[in-house]
């Protein structure tokens, strides 16, 4: 039987997104009995009652899970005997206990719960903690009452950045600021009890101004209702009264306050947002025996003096200096000076606590971060994330992969018995990646473009047992502005919604929109299109189609796809309805006749090639040469070293990994020992190559191609080549100059912004691409 029969038509609602929610609802009064039977007839998973008092004979009209038997009996108790008949799925538990007084049992159940619903008469400061928790654990906050013929219910979803607001104190403030701050968020987790907060005393009694079932049914029904929209995405009011007499129904959204307690010191990212843009696979680490030297901008300068140089010039040998067990390791060789540590370092006192002391990747580890590629983590705090570059290689807790957890040795290729060691930095590629990350942060603010990581601390590790122990490991410490890349997932991720957005368009329409020389066809009949980077890059001669010129729009997503990461089918659904309201396109909400998808592949393009343009410019490398290998050289200018920036701003991407790259100053060939500039300018014009060949799809280096992820039927297959073709568009338009344009000036409009009204859909398009390449690694 299909108890949800009707429910399922309801439109934009996902019953599996309902079935996953587990409700905490604290208070089993009037609204607090009328929001569970609402929620367990809605589905919800799981759904938490507490309550400390007993069934009073004044209960019994009101509180719709009780009876005339119920009297004297613990509330929790009853109101679960109450739901029985009104339980379809849910899995209902009681808890009989005191949140005040005992306020950590409350924390240990938030933490287990999707959201919390406050239906406690007890005040606004306890109403404050609450919001407080919310905070701290991102989680929906949820409260009603009701008195006479008024309910009012607040439903407040946590934002991207908990620190914008807005949140119930924002709209209710108590006056006693002291009693708010020692409940703040970054306090509220810590707390065994709350009986220290002031119980209000000005608030009406339902002894004196009345109150009955309907104003108590109807608080219950704003409150879940209000709470489920939000769930799958609706914008709605986040305060909202409805007085039963009169039928007048008031509601208005909550401004955030810049000054308010409780948002100022909440994390800077939901969890939402942290599983998105950050999470993956998690691994530990361990404290170990080392230095931490923190950044300062003048800790580390360029001379590139004689003897600089000469040191550089070494690393293109093996380490034999020191000693016969190292005659066939080999360091990564950059073709330029060596950098300068000048004493002393930053101040380590400046720096988070988790951050003091170095931390290694181990099986046992006591520390959880996010795994990010083989070498790499990314290390979450209530202020920031930081990426952790050479905390040792990938551990799995059951087999480890090797004898000593983080620094294994590789053979190196082209080079006989030449070997590397993997998992860490060096101190030449991590003074290089904190003095250049520096560098062009300051070169691209002058577009408003961030760097992805800043510079924090260096670590060099002294591990008693660490393989080749004169050969000093260190790990490099940035705050970084995320973790999913450009080619591994937001590119993947988008390719894979085509069918979902085109889902009526033909092969033969797609077709249509190429010139006859990209058409391709097999022996058995079958036509298709060539692929961007065999078409369009080197010295290929066709033009890239550009879509924001295509009359070929897509439609809203009707149905969410199967094997949704439970965690972020809520990120799925919100992003969905964010969709169906601006979608599809029309000449009053686009300045072309092209897509959104289009748009945002053009905007891609368009910050990947500032970003080339003006390192290029100020004669930054960002890392092409050629050291121990001549026939693969090193090249980090690819889309994978662009991470994809959590939503909210004016730009999507932020480039990142700057360990190998070099300035013209100091700059020497690897063949002659001595500056070349023509070798430099051609390894400029080679990076910029290659990385118009990996947006068009070609596999390079460590960037990603559309058919790891990529759509299955011919159409969708072709038009994914097409939007490859408008994402080279966009990184041509910005990375060359028009005629007349100097250099170091700002570059020329625009022809294709994407309209402000469109940035949140736009958001919702990177959201769900991310969401469908969750689980890829780096």
């Amino acid at each position: 039987m299909d108890f949800f029969a009707r429910q399922r038509a309801v439109p934009d609602w996902e019953l599996p997104l309902i079935a996953q929610q587990r409700a905490l609802v604290l208070g089993i009064g009037g609204i607090g009995c009328s929001v569970a039977r609402n929620l367990c007839r809605l589905g919800v998973g799981v759904l938490v009652l507490v309550d400390c008092d007993v069934v009073s004979p004044s209960n019994v009209n009101r509180q719709v899970l009780f009876s005339r038997e119920d009297v004297g009996r613990r509330k929790v108790d009853a109101a679960v005997e109450g739901l029985a008949r009104d339980n379809i799925q849910t899995a209902v538990t009681a808890v009989h206990c005191n949140a005040v007084s005992e306020w950590s049992k409350v924390i240990t159940l938030a933490r287990d719960s999707t959201v919390v619903f406050n239906c406690i008469d007890y005040g606004e400061y306890f109403d404050s903690a609450v919001t407080s928790l919310c905070i701290a654990l991102s989680l929906p906050y949820v409260s009603a009452s009701c008195y006479g013929h008024t309910s009012i219910a607040e439903c407040y979803p946590p934002p991207d950045n908990p620190r914008n607001g807005p949140c119930w104190v924002c709209n209710n403030a108590p006056a006693d600021t002291g009693a708010l701050l020692a409940v703040t968020p970054d306090k509220i987790l810590t707390l065994d009890s709350i009986d220290f907060l002031p119980k209000d005393s000005y608030m009406p009694s339902t002894q004196d101004v009345g109150s009955s079932v309907l104003p108590c049914m109807m608080g219950g029904a704003l409150a879940t209702g209000g709470w489920i929209n939000t769930l799958h995405g609706y914008s709605l009011p986040n305060w909202t009264s409805c007085d039963i007499a009169t039928f007048q129904l008031f509601s208005f959204t909550v401004e955030p306050n810049p000054s308010c307690l409780l948002c100022q010191n909440g994390p800077r990212y939901s969890k939402a947002v942290l599983s998105l843009h950050f999470g993956g696979s998690e691994v530990q680490l361990s404290v170990v025996p080392g230095q931490t030297l923190a950044h300062s901008p003048e800790g580390i300068t360029n001379p590139a003096t004689p003897a600089l140089l000469e040191s550089a010039r070494q690393h293109l040998q093996p380490c034999s200096d020191l000693g016969p067990d190292y005659a066939s390791v080999y360091v990564p060789a950059i073709p330029a000076a060596d950098l300068e540590l000048n004493a002393p370092s930053g101040d380590v006192s400046t720096l988070p606590d988790a951050l003091c002391w170095p931390l290694l990747k181990t099986a046992t580890g006591t520390v959880t971060a996010f795994r990010s590629g083989g070498r790499s983590a990314i290390l979450p705090t209530t202020n920031a994330c930081y990426r952790l570059k050479g905390c040792g290689n990938f551990v799995d807790a059951d087999d480890l992969r090797y004898s000593f957890p983080g620094f294994p040795l590789e053979k190196l290729e082209a080079k006989e018995d030449g070997v590397e060691v993997r998992g860490c930095c060096f101190e030449h590629t991590a003074l290089t990646e904190q003095y250049m990350s520096e560098v062009v942060g300051a070169v691209l603010a002058r577009e408003d473009i961030a760097v992805g990581n800043k510079p924090v601390a260096v670590w060099k590790y002294n591990i008693p047992g660490e393989p080749l122990p004169k050969l000093k490991k260190f790990c490099g410490v940035f705050e970084t502005l995320g973790e999913k890349r450009l080619a591994s997932h937001l590119l993947p991720g988008l390719e894979a919604l085509l069918p979902l957005l085109f889902p009526s368009v033909s092969h033969d329409q797609v077709l249509a929109l190429f010139p006859a020389e990209r058409l391709l066809s097999s022996d058995s009949g079958d036509r298709g299109v060539q692929p961007t980077w065999s078409a369009c890059c080197s010295s290929a001669k066709s033009s890239p189609l550009n879509m924001c010129l295509c009359p070929l729009l897509e439609t809203p997503p009707t149905h969410c796809p199967e094997g949704l990461p439970p965690s972020l089918l809520g990120v799925w659904c919100q992003a969905a309805y964010t969709l169906r309201e601006s979608l599809p396109l029309s000449e009053d909400n686009t300045t072309t006749c092209g897509s959104l998808m289009a748009l945002l592949y053009w905007q891609l393009g368009r910050e990947v090639g500032a970003v080339k343009r003006l390192l290029e410019e100020e004669s930054i490398n960002w890392g092409y040469f050629i050291d121990h290998n001549p026939f693969e050289p090193h090249c980090n200018a690819h889309p994978n070293n662009f991470v994809v920036l959590p939503s909210g701003g004016a730009k999507l991407l932020a480039p990142v990994d700057f360990d190998l790259a070099y300035l013209r100053k100091g700059f020497f060939s690897p063949y002659t020992g001595s500056y070349d500039d023509e070798l430099f300018a051609s390894w400029q014009g080679s990076e910029h190559t290659e990385l118009e060949r990996a947006l068009g799809g070609e596999r390079v280096n460590t960037g990603v191609s559309m058919t790891e992820l990529g759509p299955s039927s011919p159409s969708h297959t072709a038009l994914s080549w097409a939007f490859r073709d408008t994402l080279l568009c966009g990184y041509r338009s910005s990375y060359h100059r028009q005629p007349g344009e100097a250099p170091h000036q700002q570059p020329h409009a625009d022809p294709h912004p994407i309209p402000s009204g469109l940035g949140k859909a736009v958001d919702s398009l990177v959201r769900m691409a991310l969401v469908l390449t969750h689980s890829r690694t780096t």
